[in-house]
């Protein structure tokens, strides 16, 4: 829409009465300038003398009248359907008209206006097709400007030849994290926040993973926008230090706002095959930590993002023989979703749990193996270990560095001490806080 454009809207109701009622008369600035209006509504033109005689170049998309009043006379323009056209008024003693562009927009274009929202890409609709072109900086303002399209056309009668951009890169930071529920029921520690009993005495803690709207359901409800990571990572060296949880990967992927990207930290095992004839072909099985994404940069600070993570290894338990061949089974822990959120913000998916029954045999020597009188001096018990797979999702917009910067590697601007200590710092002490990934910045 130009800058010079003048908005005059008197949008109609929604009830088809309502819709046919005239509005208020709005005026309007001095000639030359745009007046965009709605459908049905009416505006009065600030005419410059006394209008005599009116001209409408297309009197399909609006209607001019000189209405006289009390020795006044007024020009009013009501909009007919979407489309442009020009007024021109002559007053009385004077030879050239006056002239006003006009721009007679859809209900949905005027509701869109009236409530700041934008429209970037300029959306000509005329005789049931509609034509947008221009440019528009986010999808929000695009699919604003195809909702004014659809609204005036069919959609096999609208061309788009407008253009989104500039196309930007988001990186997604992923963490991994393999739970033991089982260690942490021992202990007292439970993710989902409730209490679940004393243990041998002892108070048992609420654990609440950092939840900023103070909610403690942030594992079990799937997943939880919105929640400090900070306070996430310092419970998860915690538990990695009592051996209550593991890292199984902590990938970083950059992909192009409406592509996909995609990780995988694993193996492949052969699998036989037949095949034609006869023949017997091998087939690779991939297994491992695999993730794929796939962003979509709504507007300046709004991300869709949809992540398909998965989790697999091999299960020898339910291994078959094929021929010579002994083949494992493959267990897998996958998730599908899409989410909206704004840069930086985390989310959490969880709630993939597996359930693995071992069972262990104490007996005596030679005693324990003999039939009937053996169950006296043996003992059995069966031991259940449950472990959770937890999620952690992170996406951030980046931009490439400028050309011609240096970039240091890890560690190089790490601040320098003794000699003696340089060399082992980075294992002593850890890597420097504050490196971000060289190549891109936030």
């Amino acid at each position: 829409m130009a800058a010079a454009s003048l908005l005059a809207l008197s949008c109609a109701g929604t009830a088809q009465a309502q819709a046919q009622q005239a509005q208020r008369p709005v005026a309007v600035a001095a000639q030359g300038q745009e007046i965009v209006m709605a459908e049905r509504s009416q505006l009065m033109l600030p005419v410059a003398g006394v209008p005599v005689r009116v001209l409408i170049d297309d009197p399909s998309v609006a209607d001019v009248q000189i209405l006289s009043a009390n020795k006044r006379a007024d020009v009013f323009v009501q909009g007919l359907q979407p489309g442009r056209t020009t007024v021109q008024v002559w007053s009385r003693g004077q030879q050239q008209p006056q002239r006003w562009p006009v721009r007679v927009v859809s209900d949905v274009h005027a509701s869109l206006l009236t409530r700041q929202q934008p429209v970037q890409a300029q959306v000509d609709v005329s005789g049931g097709s509609a034509v947008v072109s221009g440019h528009s900086d986010t999808l929000v303002t695009h699919h604003n400007a195809a909702a004014v399209a659809a609204a005036g056309a069919a959609p096999d009668r609208i061309v788009d030849t407008s253009t989104v951009g500039p196309n930007q890169v988001v990186q997604v930071e992923v963490k991994v994290v393999e739970v033991n529920t089982s260690v942490l029921k021992e202990v007292g520690i439970n993710w989902r926040g409730g209490r679940i009993g004393a243990v041998k005495g002892k108070e048992p803690t609420s654990w609440q993973g950092g939840n900023k709207a103070g909610k403690a359901d942030v594992i079990g409800d799937g997943f939880s926008l919105l929640y400090s990571a900070t306070n996430f990572g310092a419970s998860l060296d915690l538990l990695q230090q009592n051996g209550m949880a593991r890292i199984l990967a902590e990938p970083t992927l950059v992909a192009l706002s409406g592509h996909s990207a995609s990780f995988l930290a694993g193996g492949e095992i052969p699998v036989p095959a037949s095949g034609s004839l006869g023949t017997q072909n091998v087939e690779f099985k991939s297994y491992g930590i695999g993730l794929s994404v796939a962003p979509t940069v709504l507007s300046a600070d709004r991300i869709a993002l949809k992540i398909a993570p998965e989790a697999s290894e091999l299960d020898p338990t339910n291994s078959i023989v094929v021929g010579d061949s002994v083949i494992p089974a493959i267990r897998t822990r996958r998730a599908d979703t899409m989410v909206e959120l704004a840069d930086g913000e985390s989310f959490v998916i969880s709630g993939l749990v597996s359930r693995e029954t071992t069972a262990n045999v104490d007996k005596f020597p030679f005693l324990g193996d003999l039939p009937i009188i053996g169950t006296f001096f043996r003992n059995m018990k069966y031991e259940q270990k449950e472990r959770e797979l937890v999620i952690v999702v992170t996406p951030r917009l980046v931009r490439p560095i400028a050309r011609g910067v240096a970039l240091p590697l890890p560690g190089e601007t790490q601040e320098q001490g003794d000699k003696a200590i340089n060399g082992w710092s980075y294992f002593l002490l850890g890597p420097a806080t504050g490196q971000g990934l060289p190549g891109f910045s936030r």
